[in-house]
């Protein structure tokens, strides 16, 4: 329990401790409305929806996935709610997801105790924002949402649930099927600190992904930089996801923080001005780029939950 709570501590301090933009009024902050959007016998999802204050007929959407662990919603913590509006303030609906939490309460012996578990938990989240997708298709006209730019964004877990939706798309999985049109594409993945799961490693097999852009710190010992493999089963990581980028010629721009550790999936506010130009660069004006970016900052400051690896949490 005291790790835990550490854990969540850190969370704030570290979202607290990057966010170097202007202040944003906290009644602001508020989603413009909420929709249940699924049911699970007493458990009911829920996603808020932000909205942009402008004249347009329709915008581009943002569906974001927060992060915890897959044990800890943060949907509504302030950070959350301050993001989701300063994206909804540059023209994008934004749609912050609620899902399953499939390893809260989980306790492992060793990393190879938690790969089925942890595939599980992915694979609950990935339905759940699968399920957020449809509805944001099935009720674009009404939301004002272009259903040609619905964007994927997540830190975390949710950085990890939104590169996994996107990867089982271009293979046509069971979900992507039951709940994807035939021919849907996101428009764009924004990950903060994510990886992917596969048992048959990284093939796009029926379309390429999505422009990506990935954010990593070199030293996260809870998300890998680069993967962990065990007898054909792999969580691959931003480093090793960009090599394959990089070798089939697909659009993305990674960004690599020498020595940095898990501190990096809440770098959305000191990283926002980066963010926006992925978002309007590669995404809305779909410019075809490959960029490579490594940052060392020596100066920047430690976090505790740096050294935190999933031993601390599960």
């Amino acid at each position: 329990m005291k790790r835990f709570l550490a854990f969540f501590a850190a969370l704030f301090l570290c979202a607290v401790l990057h966010a170097q933009l202007a202040p944003i009024d906290s009644t602001r902050c508020q989603p413009d409305e909420t929709i249940a959007f699924a049911q699970y016998d007493t458990l009911t999802l829920e996603m808020d929806l932000y909205f942009p204050n402008d004249d347009a007929e329709t915008h581009p959407c943002i569906i974001y996935t927060y992060g915890g662990g897959f044990i800890l919603s943060t949907q509504r913590v302030f950070e959350t709610r301050r993001l989701c509006r300063m994206l909804a303030d540059d023209g994008y609906v934004v749609v912050a997801s609620d899902y399953r939490l499939g390893l809260k309460g989980a306790k492992f012996k060793g990393a190879l105790s938690m790969i089925k578990p942890l595939e599980h938990a992915i694979q609950l989240a990935v339905e759940d924002v699968m399920k957020v997708t449809r509805y944001v298709l099935d009720y674009a006209p009404e939301l004002g949402v272009d259903p040609y730019q619905i964007i994927l964004m997540g830190c975390s877990a949710g950085a990890i649930t939104s590169l996994q939706c996107d990867f089982e798309r271009c293979n046509r999985t069971e979900l992507a099927q039951r709940y994807l049109p035939e021919g849907f594409r996101y428009a764009g993945v924004a990950s903060f600190a994510g990886a992917i799961f596969s048992r048959k490693g990284l093939e796009y097999k029926h379309d390429m992904p999505a422009p990506t852009l990935f954010l990593h710190g070199t030293a996260d010992k809870l998300v890998p930089y680069k993967q962990i493999s065990f007898f054909g089963t792999g969580f691959f990581g931003s480093s090793r996801l960009a090599k394959v980028f990089r070798e089939r010629h697909y659009p993305h721009k990674i960004m690599r923080f020498t020595d940095e550790g898990h501190a990096v999936a809440t770098r959305y506010f000191a990283n926002y001005d980066d963010l926006r130009w992925f978002l309007e660069k590669m995404v809305l004006e779909g410019r075809h780029l490959e960029i490579d970016e490594t940052i060392s900052d020596p100066f920047r400051p430690s976090f505790e939950w740096d050294k935190y690896e999933p031993s601390n949490l599960y």
